[in-house]
């Protein structure tokens, strides 16, 4: 086959002959047998102890959405799941419904996630004349703008604060370090404890998974970046409506357990900030040792989001704070956090509402493929993050990729994924 100008373009079969077609046979047998399985699990559905329960050991409530059925997430005790416990998560998993294993650090040697510990294992691992590593860049959350921070300062200043020049406390998030997709060689005994206490290994687990399809892959294939990789963040309880610590609006192309290992109460570090802006409202009451008020949206919503988001793009800010001049795509854009008069509004106007509960600390979230959703985080927090690919929702992580490819080339998801 001819190339460009004098050399020779060659195309390679990475697959045996015949392997398109065994891969269509197993691909029909399993969309048979996920037909049955889902028949199945809405038979079961009316008998699901989440939709009426009575009493909260396994679930949650996160929504109130009249006559839904899916107002309650699973929410099972790491230390406590029986084998049943995995043919309900399975139940709910096709559906398409989040859920939130409690206490997982339980299973785990006592390793400790506190920010300097980490940053010492980092530095013990790495060879400390690369200054470079010893800088980070984080987000300045009062204007979503990236600065360079040395590494041991972004630490220090999650446990006691960092002020800026208007002496008013500076709000910053570091994603996805360690800047390598090797964590294991980067924090390796942190690594080795992360996976000792993932739930549903099935599904979760970065190389050994059954359930897990990118396992399955063969070598030669190139594998994305599943992680497992860290976010760290400084957080306050109020909503300031400006410089909050947040996650905005997104949804993950795979999908993603986020488990919290650490937090830290701004409040006691910030405490002479002003009490009005350290008071609580009512989304975040019942907050106690939670540090993280997260709002999930359901697939089936996502159309009316969008609408939603588009007819009201104006009222929302990004970089620098200042009003969004237009909207690409509502949500891959990660330009939108939806605050409590906004998803207030998203339910008069559309009837919709996300599942919104409160992460605390060992608290384990399972997101699945295609569902948006956005954190804010009440107090400083580390969350560790694994991302898997389950036959369960292979169907939206296509649908996804089918929508990032119509996203311009130079967009922000483009370049994530």
């Amino acid at each position: 086959m001819e190339g460009c100008g004098k050399y020779h373009l060659e195309l390679r079969c990475l697959f045996p002959g015949n392997k398109v077609m065994e891969l269509v046979v197993k691909a029909e047998n399993i969309n048979e047998n996920y037909k049955n399985s889902y028949a199945s699990s809405e038979t079961c559905e009316e008998n699901c102890s989440c939709i009426n329960p009575v009493d909260d050991v396994k679930c949650r409530k996160a929504a109130c959405r009249g006559d839904s059925k899916d107002n309650y997430l699973f929410c099972p005790r790491a230390d406590c799941i029986q084998p049943e416990d995995f043919v309900h998560f399975q139940r709910h998993w096709m559906r398409c419904e989040p859920i939130i294993v409690s206490n997982a650090l339980e299973n785990g040697s006592g390793l400790s996630w506190e920010p300097l510990v980490m940053w010492r294992a980092f530095r013990q691992v790495n060879n400390t004349k690369h200054e470079k590593e010893l800088e980070v860049q984080a987000i300045d959350c009062s204007d979503w703008c990236f600065i360079d921070v040395n590494m041991h300062k972004f630490f220090t200043g999650y446990s006691e604060g960092i002020f800026n020049g208007k002496d008013c406390p500076q709000i910053l998030k570091l994603k996805d370090w360690p800047p390598s997709t090797e964590f294991d060689k980067r924090l390796p005994r942190h690594g080795k404890e992360f996976v000792c206490c993932l739930a549903f290994k099935e599904y979760t687990h970065p190389s050994s998974s059954t359930l897990n399809l990118t396992c399955h892959l063969p070598k030669s294939a190139v594998k994305p970046d599943l992680g497992p990789k860290t976010y760290i963040a400084y957080g306050v309880a109020q909503e300031l409506g400006r410089g909050d610590s947040v996650t905005k609006l997104h949804c993950d192309m795979s999908d993603a357990l986020k488990r919290k290992h650490m937090e830290q109460d701004q409040k006691e570090i910030f405490g002479n900030f002003g009490p009005k802006r350290l008071t609580c409202n009512k989304d975040i009451d019942d907050a106690g040792e939670g540090g993280a008020l997260w709002d999930i949206f359901r697939v089936q919503d996502v159309p009316k989001l969008e609408q939603y988001i588009k007819k009201h793009c104006r009222e929302f800010r990004h970089i620098q704070c200042r009003p969004l001049k237009q909207v690409v795509h509502p949500i891959h854009d990660q330009t939108i956090y939806l605050t409590v008069e906004h998803k207030r509004n998203l339910k008069a106007e559309y009837g919709i509402e996300p599942w919104t509960f409160i992460q605390k600390l060992g608290d384990a979230v399972f997101i699945p493929a295609g569902c948006p959703h956005q954190v804010r985080n009440l107090k400083s927090c580390i969350k560790v993050a694994v991302d898997f690919v389950s036959p369960e929702t292979v169907g939206q992580c296509f649908r996804l990729t089918e929508e990032f490819r119509t996203l311009p080339p130079d967009h922000r998801a483009s370049k994530d994924k």
